[in-house]
């Protein structure tokens, strides 16, 4: 089990270090498309399962401005953006955003809990326990951003850190219709 971990750890650096190097490093300021041009919608059906409420469903979500945060609880990338993340989420929410945090599928509950302590976390957390979001939505790496708009449009994030979090304010300001 600790290998697995570390290799996972390992992973997550490696693998965001890379991503950030791609020419598409910078925010997708625009939803996401598939290879046909189409948009793609968020599927508020798929299975999250809550981590503090397991009853609660991901469609409470649906036709409302949300910022999803999607990690790894063994990442150190995504240990070190979730407060930023956090932080920003809470204050746009008085403004009509609401931020969630969605795990990866393959670590443990408690694994979660542990993080969600760690990171004085206060934004409800759910599990991609059938891995639904990360193969509909994800790229393979960790941690990602992303915007939903009322009617279901996805801009996924590739970087979280202090920097791009400016770009992705401004989108937001945009999604909330907010003028500065």
């Amino acid at each position: 089990m600790r290998t697995k971990l570390l290799f996972l750890a390992l992973f997550c650096v490696l693998g965001s270090a890379y991503a950030q190097m791609l020419p598409g490093a910078k925010p997708i300021t625009t939803p996401m498309a598939d290879s046909a041009g189409n948009l793609i919608l968020m599927d508020f059906n798929m299975k999250l399962v809550g981590i503090k409420d397991a009853n609660m469903p991901f469609s409470v979500f649906n036709r409302r401005p949300l910022m999803v945060y999607y990690f790894s609880p063994h990442c150190p990338h995504c240990q070190k953006g979730y407060g930023g993340v956090q932080k920003m989420g809470k204050e746009y929410e008085q403004k009509g955003l609401t931020s969630i945090a969605v795990s990866v599928g393959n670590v443990g509950k408690r694994d979660i809990l542990m993080f969600m302590e760690q990171q004085n976390a206060s934004l409800p957390f759910f599990q991609d326990s059938e891995q639904e979001f990360g193969k509909k939505y994800g790229d393979g790496y960790v941690p990602r951003l992303y915007l939903i708009s009322p009617d279901g449009k996805v801009t996924r994030y590739t970087n979280t850190d202090g920097e791009h979090l400016k770009d992705i304010r401004t989108d937001i300001d945009k999604l909330l219709g907010i003028s500065k």
